[in-house]
Formats: C-alpha cells, structure tokens, sequence
C-alpha cells in the first residue's frame, strides 16, 4: 500500500515507488488517501480543498498506471484519521469530516471535481452552497450528525473571538475589572455594571449552547471521548469565562468592600 495525503505530493515520484513494487514482484497494488485527520494532530475543523486536492492528486496517479502495466491497481482507501497514535489528541470528529467524505468519494467516482459533481454533493448532504477554500458550507444539513457538524463549525470560528472580544475589548473591564482588581477582590458595584450584564449574557449563551452540544454528542461518544473533546476545544476558552464571571459575581457580593492588603 502505498500512502500520501498531502496536497501536492510529488505524483512523479509515486510512479517510481510503484515501478519498485513491480520490481520485487508485487502483481497489485493499493493507494490511500485521507478525507479528515490528517491536517494536524489536533485539527478541529476538516480543510475541505486540501482533501480534494490530494483525491486529484491520487487520480493523476492513476491515469499513470498505464507507465507500469506489470502492477495493477486494486483499489484506494480512504483514511479518516482519529488521533496520530494512542498518546495523542483527537482530530476531527467524524461527523465534521462528513462533507470532505462525501468530496472526495465523488470526486473519485466522477474523475473529477467540477459543478455537476459539486451539486450532487450538496444534495446528497443537504447543504445549498459550499466553499471549497474557506471549508465551510451553507444550510443545515441533512445527513447523520449534521447537528453536531454545525454546532462543532460555531465553537471553532465563534466561541475563542466571542470570548477575546467580551474580555479584552471593554475598556471599562480594564479600566475596573483588571486582574489587579480581581486578585484583591473589589471593586465599584456601580462601574462593573457597565459591563457586567454583557459578559453575563455572553457567558449563559455559550454555557447553554455547549450543553446542547454535549447532549448530542452523548448520543454517540462514549462519555470519556466527550470530557476529552471539551477540555482540548472547549474549556480553554469557556474556562476563562467562568473565571471572570466567578470572580464578578463574588466581588458584587462583596458591595465595594476595600482591597484586601
């Protein structure tokens, strides 16, 4: 078997790797590619245009097969990575894989990418558009785990800005809620008011979507591969958050308290 799932892998050289194969007396062969998983070790989001380029890639290199007439081709798989190895993080949920499957199997069975092949993926998946190089696609979806592809597209384009933006582009927050603030516990009741009800609203939004996303999730990973989802994609950001509501709510409590010394 022979395996390559980068972009533009060197197709010339696979034609000497495979004359090798036939000069060791092998009479077939099989190719893998990748669909997900192989784009980081930790990638969360699957780059729909890199998978499609490697499956083009693989079909110039079938095309070729006739430079090797010795060794005949048996089939391609296609990989979807989970984790590198036993040791390391997961990559792409199957359910956020899906599109870049349903590409990739078409552009195989096709020869090809173009806009009729493009169309049938979009109606077989339920979308209404599809953006190869920004990765995203339009509509809800109509295939088995959609839920969780949409829900897993918003944590990774919104939840780290939304979080960045609510804490570290208030003025008022620097200028009232400072980590200076916080670690002495007080502050003026009135001026955290200024900001306070923003970055509660943001935080119950997000609190509530992330459940929803660990219900559906629940249906169909087992708890631990769920926990460890949330800690690598979630809780980085959503801890922040906590932290901050934590400490606002306790400090309001506190009614203007004077700074512990």
């Amino acid at each position: 078997m022979l395996w390559f799932y980068a972009s533009n892998f060197d197709t010339p050289q696979i034609g000497k790797y495979i004359s090798k194969y036939a000069e060791c007396g092998f009479k077939t062969i099989w190719f893998a590619s990748a669909f997900k998983g192989t784009t980081g070790p930790a990638q969360a989001w699957t780059p729909l245009n890199h998978h499609l380029q490697n499956h083009l890639q693989w079909l110039s290199v079938m095309r070729s097969m006739a430079k090797t007439p010795f060794v005949r081709l048996q089939g391609i798989v296609l990989t979807g990575w989970q984790r590198y190895d036993h040791y390391s993080a997961l990559c792409e949920l199957l359910p956020v894989g899906i599109p870049s499957l349903a590409v990739c199997l078409q552009t195989l069975e096709n020869g090809g990418f173009n806009e009729a092949t493009k169309k049938k993926v979009l109606d077989v998946l339920g979308f209404q558009s599809m953006q190869l190089e920004k990765s995203t696609c339009v509509g809800n979806g109509a295939f088995p785990g959609s839920d969780i592809y949409r829900m897993v597209e918003q944590v990774s384009n919104q939840l780290k800005d939304s979080v960045v933006r609510v804490l570290e582009e208030e003025s008022s927050i620097k200028g009232w809620f400072s980590p200076y603030h916080r670690k002495h516990q007080f502050g003026n009741p009135r001026n955290m008011e200024s900001f306070g009800s923003k970055v509660l609203k943001v935080h119950e939004d997000w609190e509530s979507f992330i459940q929803t996303l660990r219900s559906h999730m629940e249906a169909i990973y087992f708890p631990d591969t769920v926990e460890e989802w949330m800690e690598e994609n979630v809780n980085p950001h959503m801890d922040r958050l906590r932290e901050f509501v934590r400490d606002f709510k306790e400090i309001i409590r506190l009614n203007a308290r004077p700074k512990t010394l």
